[in-house]
């Protein structure tokens, strides 16, 4: 069953339930206070006749006499009125006998004996008037007694069918306005339900697609209740989503593109190697040749450990694992790089600058050495023999800058890719696979360290590192 036929007969049986109580209630106040309205009516009415005899009776004091001036004020005051005539019994008692089997008829224009009277169970007031109920001929009677006056009994028959008629009649009427207001509530629920649940229909319909690939599926968000906050929840979701399957993809190319550049470059040394090692093994060389091939393939080896430690740390540190940052002196993270970059420095006659001013920086001090030690080794190769470097720290920014060759602005973009060399020749001579940038680029992200590159060929290079 969908969520909206749900909601519908749920919320249509909670109105019917409450239109019904509430029906019921008022029916039931209704009826009674009718009951009692009629009631009360009729005992008044039968207060003031019985009033009226009273004080007629005053003075007379035989029977005789009292039977027949009750003739004659019943068949006087009484037939005067329709509704007393067809609802006043008076009957006279002729001796002491009281089984009511003794009684005199003065008036009764009913079917009801004195016995049949006399026999109902009556609730007696102390005013002298009684009241009881009964049923007859299929109605329903309320019967009023008053027999205060010796030998004396007058009743007041009076019909509750009428009010029960009106009673039925009310019962009618809300039965049909409880059936138009279910009927007008289910309309307008399940209109207003289609239009409320419409979002989450193409919430629905919008998360299938998402799940069959489509990344781009957003949701419009129409309003700023608990559906929209929903659907801006969706939106944002979907949004993280794609982006995690554009970084997926974009990771697995890398990787794809990394390992078909491994495969490139461990193909040259070790053909070298293999050709070299067959040499020596099926031609008989000279000592000084025979030293040369060892010595080239004690190089290409060289190259290849070289190559697989750098490649171990790239894969490492792409795993976005975190790092123990320290407060570390840039003083002290100068004088490291410096210290493993001697050899190459001296080999080339290259001169470091070092210019700061008591700097503090918060890295790891092993990984951002790395990082000193790539970019002054890079601009060592990009510089001429007998040249500078500038290695220099200030406003939360270090700066490597040479003065070399320079970096053409095409090919800014690509030197931070795995194994992309500007100059492969060169860089090969000099032992190089072009993974030292792109190692450099995964140790500034896990520092959250931007790198900015200013170059100009034929000028140099500054490689600027700001801190955040």
């Amino acid at each position: 069953m969908k969520l909206r036929t749900k909601i519908l007969w749920i919320s249509c049986l909670a109105v019917l339930a409450a239109t019904l109580i509430s029906g019921g209630m008022i029916l039931g106040m209704t009826a009674e206070n009718l009951k009692n309205e009629a009631v009360l009516k009729a005992y008044q009415d039968f207060y003031e006749l019985t009033g009226e005899m009273n004080s007629g009776l005053t003075n007379i004091n035989q029977s005789e006499m009292i039977q027949t001036w009750l003739e004659y004020f019943f068949k006087t005051k009484v037939n005067t009125d329709k509704q007393r005539e067809d609802h006043t019994i008076c009957f006279y008692r002729t001796d002491q006998e009281s089984d009511g089997s003794h009684y005199k008829e003065i008036y009764n224009h009913t079917s009801l004996s004195a016995e049949e009277l006399y026999h109902l169970e009556y609730k007696f007031y102390s005013d002298g008037f009684g009241k009881s109920e009964m049923q007859y001929g299929g109605h329903s009677y309320i019967v009023f007694c008053y027999d205060k006056v010796p030998d004396i009994f007058v009743y007041r028959i009076q019909d509750m069918n009428s009010v029960l008629g009106r009673i039925r009649q009310l019962g009618i009427y809300i039965a049909a306005i409880t059936a138009l207001v279910i009927t007008f509530a289910i309309l307008i629920l399940y209109f207003l339900l289609k239009r409320v649940l419409l979002p989450l229909q193409e919430l629905n319909e919008t998360t299938k697609r998402l799940a069959e690939g489509d990344y781009h599926q957003r949701v419009i968000v129409r309003s700023k209740d608990e559906i929209g906050q929903l659907e801006e929840s969706f939106n944002k979701m979907a949004e993280a989503v794609e982006h995690s399957t554009q970084e997926l993809a974009e990771s697995e190319r890398r990787k794809t593109l990394f390992m078909g550049n491994l495969t490139h470059e461990l193909k040259t040394p070790m053909t070298a190697i293999s050709g070299y090692a067959q040499t020596l093994l099926n031609v008989k060389l000279d000592r000084e040749d025979e030293e040369e091939a060892l010595h080239y393939i004690y190089e290409e080896c060289g190259r290849l450990e070289r190559l697989s430690k750098k490649m171990m740390k790239l894969l490492e540190l792409d795993r976005d694992t975190s790092l123990n940052l320290t407060d570390i002196p840039v003083r002290r993270l100068f004088e490291a790089a410096e210290r493993s970059c001697e050899a190459i420095l001296k080999e080339k006659d290259v001169r470091l600058e070092i210019l700061e001013n008591g700097e503090h920086f918060l890295m790891d001090m092993d990984l951002m050495t790395d990082v000193m030690i790539n970019l002054i080794d890079n601009s060592v190769k990009a510089s001429e023999k007998g040249g500078r470097i500038l290695l220099q720290a200030y406003n939360r920014c270090i700066e490597v800058q040479d003065f070399g060759r320079g970096i053409p602005e095409e090919e800014k973009e690509k030197i931070m890719e795995p194994f992309y060399m500007i100059d492969k020749s060169r860089s090969r001579k000099s032992g190089g696979a072009g993974l030292g940038l792109a190692l450099t680029a995964v140790i500034l992200k896990q520092h959250h360290i931007s790198l900015k590159i200013e170059s100009q060929v034929g000028e140099g290079t500054r490689m600027i590192l700001q801190f955040v």
